[in-house]
């Protein structure tokens, strides 16, 4: 079937057929069609979403780690 379709291709098409041969327009369609068989096939599963928590630990302020106290080398 894809050699069928790449004659027709190149025989509508002057510009490809000085680019491509039969051969190569054949393997492109075949490339092409299994990589749209492979995205139906990824469109049809079904994934399940993830959830993630983030646990975050209470630690006592303390003054020596206030950030405004480390914005200028001087101080």
């Amino acid at each position: 079937m894809a050699a069928r379709i790449a004659k027709e291709v190149l025989r509508d098409n002057a510009k490809l057929r000085g680019v491509h041969s039969g051969a190569s327009m054949q393997k492109i369609l075949e490339k092409e069609a299994k990589k749209q068989l492979l995205l139906e096939h990824q469109e049809h599963e079904r994934h399940e979403p993830v959830i993630s928590t983030i646990v975050m630990e209470k630690r006592p302020l303390e003054a020596a780690n206030l950030p405004y106290l480390h914005k200028h080398p001087a101080v």
